[in-house]
């Protein structure tokens, strides 16, 4: 199995006339192309949030207009500047995202991975936040499954990224552990996949290997690149091992056979 995961694209509409944000665009059509001609093609491409800057109908929109040039499925979750009701309208025509819930959360079910979106936005910040009625969700939908390896993906990392300006994506540390204990608990949890750090990082949570990726946006990205790189967007391709899950690289797009780099 092979996913691609993008995020933090923050896009904003087509008609702004902002050149940092017209590059933004440009960004996640260079990586979509890329995405589109890799060989073998990826099974799913996850986005992890922050799909736009403002959460506004007319840039979710815009995304979807870009996005659909995937030839593979795309499946996505909220991030903070998202919003839960903007993207459960923005995807209401996909079937995956229901609006009959006050938080966004559902099972990919038809890869050897079976995928769960988590829903880690907090009510009134930017930081993350897991209620009782998410972690019910999460441990109920994990125990359909107790046999089958099961990753999630969502827009906060429950760790803490110490290069980043501010470690801890999380308005409280219970709420990560709760996340940790319950993870632990469930021993066919194979990965976690994040965005938000707009950059790379890898941790264990629960015993399980998580990870975050850069941001599409290039002028949101932190992190080190050589100069050449500097204006280059990237994503991660995750490919699944047999023996011992999933190696993950971090692409950067428009270098051919150059263009791997290890993660984080």
């Amino acid at each position: 199995m092979i996913i691609a995961q993008i995020a933090d694209t923050h896009l904003v509409a087509d008609s702004a006339v902002d050149p940092m944000f017209q590059a933004r665009t440009e960004d996640l059509r260079a990586c979509i192309a890329d995405i589109n001609g890799l060989d073998p093609p990826p099974d799913v491409v996850i986005h992890t949030g922050d799909v736009t800057q403002n959460g506004q109908a007319e840039e979710f929109a815009h995304a979807g207009s870009l996005l659909a040039a995937l030839q593979a499925p795309l499946y996505v979750t909220p991030g903070n500047r998202d919003g839960r009701e903007g993207m459960m309208q923005a995807f209401a025509d996909e079937g995956y995202v229901s609006s009959d819930c006050s938080f966004i959360h559902y099972a990919v079910e038809d890869h050897p991975i079976r995928l769960i979106a988590v829903d880690s936005l907090s009510d009134d910040d930017a930081k993350g936040d897991f209620c009782h009625h998410r972690l019910a969700a999460l441990d109920a939908t994990l125990s359909e499954a107790p046999d089958r390896p099961t990753a999630l993906f969502m827009h906060h990392p429950p760790f803490d990224v110490p290069a980043a300006p501010d470690p801890f994506a999380y308005q409280r540390r219970e709420a990560v552990a709760d996340l940790a204990a319950l993870i632990s608990r469930h021993r066919q949890m194979v990965r976690i996949f994040t965005g938000h750090m707009h950059r790379p990082w890898m941790a264990m949570v629960g015993g399980v290997a998580a990870s975050t990726v850069p941001s599409v946006a290039v002028d949101k990205r932190y992190g080190h690149y050589a100069p050449r790189m500097a204006e280059q967007p990237v994503y991660q391709v995750h490919r699944l091992v047999a023996a011992w899950g999933f190696a993950s690289e971090t692409r950067l797009v428009g270098f051919g056979a150059d263009s791997r780099c290890s993660v984080p």
